[in-house]
């Protein structure tokens, strides 16, 4: 590529730019010192104004959409675009401290950064870098990059649901909810965490619950991990789900996500609530279908025993004819 600007009319002076260099054309036209002095100083102009225009030209993009995605403690660093003809690098750090490198010169939009995030009580803040490649030519004074919003493990991380079982009492009006921690992608000593070794008494459960096929939902919440629930109708199925609530969580991150309902004791469905109506349509038609053919071959039967009889009657009726 190689960008040109002219200076003074009639084409007098020209200048240059491109990869290999610049290139200043003066006309014959300028014999005089004067005219010639005038028009070289305004050369510095036009290189100003093609330096410029010509900057940039295998600048690598900054990032955009820098954001963190963090599951029960996964935590991954997203972004974007895909890199072309460049490629990506993530800087780290706790807030105030010096920043460590991470997926140097990748060339995905993403950088899991779960263990470089030690202490979950910490905010963190992380840059994404764009570099050109090594063969590319640049005069970098500094990296195009973007910056992620700070980003705390221990207050923000999404929590999953929990898997519960129900337990119900010999007085058929209480019952148990027993939840099971929901593991996290930390591990100690080889093994993964869970929720509970994290969060300890910050962590409570969240238990809704109504009756089977009902609208109206009741609410209770424990530390345990049994939550009880009393004065249940006697016969009556319940469905229950849960979700871990972080209490010292500002408002929008204390929910977890909700469980799959499970409903105790199981509802004992009539047979044609058990049956789809796809399966009973079906059916009607089979039975329909039989019934044509039923009366079709009844029909013919009958159509044939007559055609039996009436040429029984016309044979009878030959011979008698005959021995007169």
């Amino acid at each position: 590529m190689q960008l040109c600007a002219r200076k003074l009319p009639d084409d007098l002076i020209w200048v240059c730019a491109g990869k290999k260099g610049w290139n200043l054309r003066v006309s014959h036209e300028l014999q005089s010192g004067a005219a010639r002095s005038h028009a070289l100083g305004n050369v510095a102009v036009l290189a100003l104004t093609l330096i410029s225009a010509i900057s940039g030209e295998n600048d690598p993009p900054p990032a955009q959409n820098v954001a963190w995605s963090s599951y029960n403690f996964k935590t991954i660093l997203t972004w974007s675009p895909k890199p072309t003809n460049y490629s990506y690098s993530v800087q780290y750090s706790r807030l105030s401290e010096d920043k460590t490198m991470h997926c140097i010169r990748t060339r995905e939009t993403e950088c899991d950064l779960t263990d470089k995030l030690e202490n979950l009580r910490s905010t963190y803040t992380a840059d994404v870098i764009s570099e050109p490649l090594p063969s590319a030519k640049t005069d970098f004074v500094e990296l195009p990059y973007a910056s992620a919003p700070h980003f705390c493990p221990y207050k923000e991380t999404k929590i999953g649901s929990p898997k519960f079982k129900v337990i119900q009492n010999e007085d058929t009006t209480k019952m148990e909810v027993h939840v099971q921690d929901p593991l996290t992608a930390i591990k100690r000593n080889g093994r993964p965490v869970n929720i509970r070794e994290i969060f300890t008494s910050d962590l409570m459960y969240k238990v809704q619950y109504s009756k089977a096929g009902s609208t109206g939902k009741s609410k209770t919440q424990n530390h345990s991990n049994v939550v009880k629930i009393k004065k249940l109708e006697r016969g009556v199925s319940y469905c229950f789900t849960v979700a871990a609530y972080i209490k010292s969580r500002k408002p929008q991150h204390q929910m977890g996500a909700w469980s799959i309902p499970v409903c105790w004791p199981p509802k004992t469905a009539s047979f044609f609530e058990e049956i789809s109506w796809y399966v009973l349509a079906g059916g009607a038609t089979i039975l329909l279908f039989i019934l044509i053919l039923l009366i079709i071959m009844i029909v013919l039967c009958c159509k044939r025993a007559r055609l039996s009889k009436q040429v029984k009657i016309e044979a009878a009726s030959g011979t008698t004819t005959t021995t007169v």
